[in-house]
């Protein structure tokens, strides 16, 4: 086998480019088998080539044949480690080009740095460690989210593995002990507040250690109520969330359900019926037993979207797209596209985004009629927060502004123009990243050229760097971006200099 790859690499290699090279793991040294390895070309002017992806060997090795002319980004990606690029400073960048042509051969070694972790201890009131515990991670900050959960074992000790470099609050889950004692969902080491949690610190390939959380006994409760549907006994699935997870339960039409080991929390209960069409919402603050929170299960509402121009009232006809998931308490539902003017979605929450054509951009997504709901919680920052009723019918109105500004240069170092560099550009108003979903990235092209379009008018930061896949405030600080402003319907031209991390 490998005598054949040698042997096809020559051939292809007088024909056109070959890119190959291993993936290893960092800390061991050992082959990656079944990484996933892509080959990514840098944007040309007039267009340019699809992206090309390969799976390794078992040895770890790679291999593109045939590769057209041009300038690559080439990333590996396996799951439960970081991606890796080749040319980065940090695991966590995007990379330098490779630039490639018929008569090139280039290899390489991708070095993978696992993700981190977080271990500690569940402990009871005389330090002992408390067995079946879920633990979750949070990143730390509002509105909690949790990103992902571990169970403590025989010892009380438990471990979260799978996360990104960074901050995380740690919380255990409501638990019931042998003897009926109840422990109430506590953030580490020992409150019931984020204020007063202690913040973790993660590293690629590390473990964050001594995590302990000692959590607060307290009461828990039942809750439950009717389902009200028809016909009587038809199968429904129950969902039960919360900032500390979900559960699901099966029921019927006409009966009761009732989910136990609860802590005062608000919960949001979903009915559905598994072949679909009928479903029912209900929201609810418990903190003692509850037999009355019934849900009627009704068919999904239409929802219909209508669209507005800033500044006025008659209804436009511009083409968009639009998208979005459901959000409960404890996790984001999977993105999809929604179809306009109407289509028929689950109750609840939605996070919705919408793209429009040039020199666009989405100003709102809100129902006029809507009272605000969730006073409890923040907006999201990335997407418009929209609630679905259960009732047959709802509207949302989408506004639309023609007054998007653009931002446009070039990335340089040492007085050359530098490509294939990715540019974050950070809106700092959140009625900005809401209509723009969170900051956006581009990659210069092939000339070192960069643009950034349907842009809402206000203030931004802009980084131009191949040392970073994600920024965050803190890591546009460190590196120093440029902070530009964006008038309505005008271009504003910044030539960017390339961060280089330290």
């Amino acid at each position: 086998m490998r005598l054949l790859l040698v042997c096809l690499t020559a051939i292809f290699s007088t024909e056109a480019g070959v890119v190959q090279g291993v993936v290893i793991e960092n800390l061991s040294g050992r082959a990656l088998a079944r990484a996933r390895v892509r080959l990514q070309p840098v944007p040309k002017p007039g267009g340019g080539t699809r992206p090309m992806q390969i799976r390794v060997e078992r040895s770890g090795r790679f291999v593109f044949l045939g590769v057209p002319d041009g300038l690559y980004l080439l990333i590996a990606e396996r799951e439960g480690y970081f991606p890796c690029a080749f040319g980065t400073r940090r695991p966590s960048g995007q990379g330098k080009p490779i630039e490639v042509t018929r008569d090139s051969s280039f290899f390489t070694d991708l070095r993978m740095f696992r993700k981190a972790s977080i271990t500690g201890r569940v402990l009871d009131e005389n330090g002992i460690g408390i067995a079946g515990v879920q633990v979750l991670a949070y990143r730390s900050r509002l509105p909690v989210r949790a990103v992902a959960s571990g169970i403590s074992d025989d010892r009380g000790v438990y471990r979260v593995h799978g996360l990104e470099p960074g901050r995380f609050w740690i919380r255990s889950a409501a638990f019931t002990l042998d003897d009926g004692t109840g422990l109430l969902p506590t953030f580490g080491p020992e409150t019931r507040e984020t204020r007063e949690a202690r913040v973790h610190e993660t590293r690629l390939d590390s473990d964050t250690v001594d995590a302990d959380v000692r959590p607060e006994t307290g009461a828990l409760f039942r809750l439950g109520g009717l389902l009200d549907c028809s016909p009587t006994g038809t199968p429904v699935n129950v969902t039960l969330a919360s900032e500390t997870g979900k559960k699901i339960l099966p029921g019927a039409c006409g009966l009761p359900y009732t989910f136990g080991g609860l802590a005062p929390a608000l919960y949001e209960i979903l009915a559905e019926k598994p072949a679909g069409g009928d479903a029912g919402y209900l929201e609810v603050y418990a903190d003692r037993e509850t037999t009355s929170a019934n849900v009627a299960l009704r068919p999904l509402p239409e929802v219909t979207f209508e669209l507005r121009r800033s500044g006025s009232d008659s209804r436009a006809r511009i083409p968009l797209t639009l998208t979005g998931h459901r959000r409960d308490l404890s996790e984001i539902g999977i993105e999809r596209e929604i179809k306009f003017p109407q289509d028929r979605l689950t109750p609840g929450h939605w996070e919705l985004s919408a793209t429009a054509g040039a020199g666009q951009f989405v100003e709102s997504i809100a129902s006029p009629y809507a009272v605000r709901r969730r006073g409890y919680r923040m907006e999201p920052a990335d997407a418009f927060d929209v609630f679905v009723e259960y009732q047959m019918f709802s509207r949302m109105q989408i506004t639309i502004s023609d007054q998007a500004g653009q931002i446009a240069g070039k990335v340089t170092s040492d007085s050359k123009n530098i490509p294939g560099v990715p540019i974050f550009l950070w809106p700092i108003a959140d009625a900005a990243k809401r209509s723009l979903r969170g900051y956006v990235q581009v990659l210069s092209d092939t000339e070192g050229n960069y643009r950034f379009g349907g842009l809402p008018a206000g203030e931004y930061r802009i980084l131009a760097t191949f040392d970073l896949s994600e920024v965050d405030e803190q890591a546009l600080d460190e590196a120093r971006a440029i902070a530009v402003h964006v008038d309505a319907s005008q271009t504003a031209s910044v030539d960017l200099p390339l961060w280089i991390a330290p």
